[in-house]
This record gives structure tokens, C-alpha cells and sequence, in this order.
């Protein structure tokens, strides 16, 4: 089944993996001073491909390999996963403060040391994509998605009536 599957779609199933790790090799060159910015651009690059290759790929919806990947006890990894999935939803539920937050952060942070307002803004975009790709995997079990107020339940349809010809 995983040999059928197109490269692309593979790799941005995979892609999720690489986020973290490309935050965590790029920020150390915020560090160093007098870096140029095309070099700071090409070491976020990896994020950015990872990124990109993962949405073109999953569109919203799940792949083969996400599928295979969804827990077997997904009620017991959303539980597991309950303070994270909770702050992802405060986060989309309250767009306007997350984002005053986050800013003000790292302008906190920025006059201390421009790397580390820099810093906190790219790891804090990697968390949260993170926990957004994260999300889909046990959205059917996340006790905010709103799912237990029947929301997403198809609504019954009545059957066709039989035909009797004469």
C-alpha cells in the first residue's frame, strides 16, 4: 500500500517531522552577528519547504499514510494530548489576542536581544503548525471541535418511495 504512493505525497506526509528540527538548526544562526539575511533565509528554508510540502499535499484532508498513522486509542492520545489540543483551539478561537500576545512577546523579548524576539516568533510558528498537523490526527476524539454537540452528524434521510407500475 505505502509503495503506490506517489513521492510527493510521502515526503509531505514526512514533512511534519522535519519543522521542528529545521526551527532548531536555523535559530542558532540568529546568533551570530552580522550574518547576512540571505544566509538566515536559506536556513529557514528547510521549514518553509517542509511546510509547504506537507499543506499541497494534505489539502485539509488526511492521506494514505495519515490514515495509517491515526492512534488506535485516539480518545486516549486526545486525552493525553488535552492541554496542547486546548490551547490550539483557544489560539483559533481568539485570533485578535493570540496574536497581541505572541507580539508582545517577542517585542519583549526584542528589547532585550533581537535574536531572541526573532527566535520566539519562529518557534512559536513551528509550534503551533506543529500542533495544527498534530490536530488532524485526532480531531475525531478533540473535546473542543465541537463534535460531541452533533454538529457533524449527518441528518437522517427519509427512504425513496417504492414505485408501482400498473
Amino acid at each position: 500500500m505505502k509503495n503506490d504512493l506517489r513521492t510527493h505525497v510521502a515526503v509531505g506526509h514526512h514533512a511534519e517531522r522535519a519543522v521542528p528540527w529545521a526551527v532548531l538548526a536555523a535559530v542558532p544562526l540568529l546568533w551570530i552577528p552580522g550574518l547576512p539575511a540571505w544566509i538566515l533565509a536559506l536556513g529557514f528554508a528547510p521549514m518553509h519547504i517542509a511546510m509547504a510540502l506537507h499543506w499541497t499535499t494534505h489539502r485539509g484532508r488526511l492521506c494514505e499514510l495519515c490514515l495509517a498513522d491515526i492512534p488506535l486509542q485516539g480518545s486516549a492520545t486526545a486525552e493525553r494530548w488535552r492541554r496542547p489540543l486546548r490551547v490550539f483551539h483557544w489560539v483559533l478561537d481568539h485570533p485578535g489576542r493570540s496574536v497581541l500576545g505572541a507580539c508582545g512577546a517577542m517585542v519583549a523579548l526584542g528589547l532585550v536581544s533581537v535574536p531572541a524576539g526573532v527566535s520566539a516568533f519562529f518557534v512559536l510558528i513551528s509550534l503551533g503548525l506543529l500542533w495544527a498537523m498534530r490536530h488532524g490526527r485526532v480531531a475525531a476524539w478533540c473535546p473542543w471541535c465541537g463534535r460531541d454537540e452533533g454538529d457533524w452528524e449527518e441528518t437522517p434521510v427519509a427512504p425513496p418511495a417504492p414505485t408501482v407500475n400498473a
